[in-house]
């Protein structure tokens, strides 16, 4: 009489997470390139190393730059549209310098732009910003997403409440509908939609998402396997 040999159970990759967790940001950490400039700013400034009017230039160019981050959804189509409008401009001054010395124009327009601010503002600047990203550093502690093999919790205020959905029948889009805020930190929308829910959750601002993606998806494709090779009936 042979022995039948019990069942070899499938391999699991170690290197699964567990759970994964989710962090939506709001959009005021775009601006940390204006608190790095207004960091660095403040040391040049306070030695005395660099012109004060270089200085107050540059970080007003790179201010208003930061705030288009909030003024615009900078789409694909859009993104591109810019950067042929920009060529096109370009390519314009070039053609009407050769009539008017249209650049020397700009040249002296821009080289009489002053703007100076002292070693104070850019000090104060970003201390500001560094206590709003302390305060949203924090407040991520307790305000998250974690999707492990059987739910999506939603953490969210100080006394620990937990809002729970059914991974079971579970869809999630990704989409990355700001370029900048993309290369900023990679950064990009998730929506998940529980076959429970008649309402999607919807994650913005998510650093690294492409990342994110991809950890939420092995770890709900291990689960799966997981379903599918469960022995049936004897």
């Amino acid at each position: 009489m042979t022995q039948t040999e019990p069942a070899t159970p499938p391999a699991v990759d170690l290197r699964t997470p567990e759970s994964v967790i989710i962090r939506p940001w709001p959009k005021v950490v775009f601006l940390y390139p204006t608190f790095l400039f207004a960091t660095v700013f403040f040391l040049l400034r306070w030695l005395d190393w660099v012109s004060p009017t270089t200085l107050g230039n540059v970080f007003m160019a790179v201010l208003l730059g930061n705030l288009l981050v909030f003024s615009f959804d900078f789409s694909r189509i859009k993104s591109i549209t810019i950067v042929i409008g920009i060529i096109a401009a370009a390519l314009l001054i070039l053609w009407v310098d050769t009539k008017w010395d249209l650049t020397g124009f700009l040249g002296s327009a821009l080289r009489a732009i002053d703007i100076q601010m002292n070693a104070q503002f850019y000090g104060f600047f970003s201390i500001g910003l560094g206590l709003i990203f302390l305060l949203i550093f924090v407040n991520s502690r307790f305000h998250y997403y974690e999707v492990n093999a059987r739910e999506i919790l939603h953490h969210h205020g100080y006394l620990g409440d937990i809002t729970r959905w059914s991974t079971e029948g579970l869809e999630m889009n990704k989409r990355i509908e700001d370029v900048v805020e993309y290369a900023l930190l990679r950064s990009g929308r998730l929506i998940f939609m529980p076959a429970s829910s008649k309402q999607a959750i919807v994650m913005d601002n998510v650093a690294n998402v492409n990342r994110i993606e991809e950890r939420v998806n092995d770890l709900l494709s291990v689960v799966a396997v997981r379903v599918n090779q469960r022995p049936g009936p004897g």
